[in-house]
C-alpha cells in the first residue's frame, strides 16, 4: 500500500496496520523532514518515493518483517534501495531526542522511584544460527537460539525505563546482576522465578515461591504466587504490545548489532504512546 491510498485510513486502522497512531506518524514525519532538509543543503539527489511512502515501508517492514525484495517490489524500488532507505529513516530516528526518552537505569537512583514498584521481567527473540559461539545464544528454555531482552518498567505510568541485551544463554538473574541496576532500599521490585536470589541482593523484592519434590506450596503460598503473577501481568502485556511487530518476534533474520537499535526505536514508540495516555487521562478529570 501507497501513501496515496494510505492516506484515506483512519486512525484505529492505521494502528493496525503500522502499528503507530496518526500522532506518533506525524511527529516521525517532522523528524525526518527537518533532516531531508539539512541533507539537501548539502546537495544530493532527489529519492524516487515520498518520504512519507519511505515511512511507511519502515514502519511495514518493522510491522510484517517481510523481505527487502518484497517491499521493494511493493513499492517500485530495487532490494538495495529499500535497504537504504529503511537505514537512513532508523538512523534519523534513534538521534533524535522524541526517541530517546526512555530514563536509562541511572534514574532509578532519583527520589522518584523511592516509593515506586518496580517491575523487571525478560524475553527473548529467535535468531538464525550462527557461524561462531553457537553455544553462547543457544537457549535450553526455548531450545533455539535467541536474544535475551530484559525490560524494567514502572508499575503504575507503565512506561519502560530501561532495557538490557545479551546473547539467549545467560539466565535472567545473571543478566539482571551484570547490568548493574541501581536500586534504591524502598523501591519495590516484582519478578518470576527466573530471578531467584534476588533476595540477597534487594530485600524488598516480591518473588513467586518456588515449590520442590520435597516441599509442595500450601494454599496460602499458591494464593500468593497468584496475587504475585496479577501485578507481574502488566509486564506481559506490554511485551503483546513490542511483540506486534514482528521484527522482534519471528527469527531476526539480520545483524545482531542492529537489533538493539531497532527494539529501542519500538519500544520508544511504545513510550510515547503510553505518554500521551497519561495526558489525556490527566486532563480527563
Amino acid at each position: 500500500m501507497k501513501f496515496d491510498k494510505f492516506n484515506f485510513i483512519n486512525d484505529k486502522e492505521l494502528l493496525r496496520l503500522t502499528g503507530i497512531k496518526q500522532s506518533t506518524f506525524n511527529k516521525m514525519l517532522n523528524i525526518l523532514k527537518e533532516a531531508e532538509l539539512k541533507k539537501f543543503k548539502r546537495g544530493g539527489k532527489n529519492n524516487k518515493l515520498s518520504l512519507e511512502n519511505r515511512l511507511l515501508m519502515t514502519l511495514s517492514y518493522w510491522r510484517e518483517y517481510r523481505t527487502y525484495f518484497h517491499l521493494g517490489k511493493s513499492f517500485d524500488i530495487s532490494e538495495a534501495s529499500c535497504y537504504r532507505n529503511i537505514k537512513w529513516i532508523e538512523d534519523i530516528l534513534i538521534k533524535h531526542p522524541d526517541f530517546q526518552q526512555l530514563a536509562g537505569k541511572k534514574a532509578l537512583i532519583n527520589d522518584y522511584f523511592n516509593d515506586k514498584t518496580i517491575i523487571i521481567d525478560a524475553t527473548e527473540t529467535p535468531i538464525q544460527r550462527p557461524k561462531k559461539g553457537q553455544k553462547q545464544s543457544y537457549s535450553g528454555k526455548k531450545k533455539k537460539h535467541t536474544i535475551k531482552t530484559q525490560v524494567i518498567i514502572e508499575k503504575e505510568s507503565k512506561i519502560i525505563i530501561a532495557i538490557n541485551f545479551s546473547l539467549g544463554k545467560k539466565h535472567d538473574f545473571c543478566l539482571f546482576k551484570e547490568s548493574k541496576i541501581p536500586i534504591l532500599k524502598n523501591t519495590k521490585l516484582i519478578v518470576d522465578n527466573g530471578y531467584q536470589g534476588i533476595q540477597k541482593i534487594h530485600s524488598n523484592v516480591l518473588i513467586p515461591k518456588k515449590k520442590t519434590k520435597k516441599n509442595p506450596l500450601n494454599k496460602e503460598q499458591k494464593h500468593n504466587n497468584k496475587l504475585i503473577s496479577k501485578m507481574r501481568i502488566i509486564i506481559e502485556n506490554i511485551f503483546a504490545i513490542l511483540k506486534k511487530f514482528k521484527i522482534i518476534t519471528e527469527k531476526y533474520r539480520n545483524r545482531r548489532k542492529r537489533f538493539s537499535l531497532r527494539f529501542n526505536l519500538i519500544a520508544s514508540i511504545d513510550f510515547l504512546h503510553n505518554l500521551v495516555n497519561c495526558y489525556q487521562n490527566y486532563f480527563r478529570f
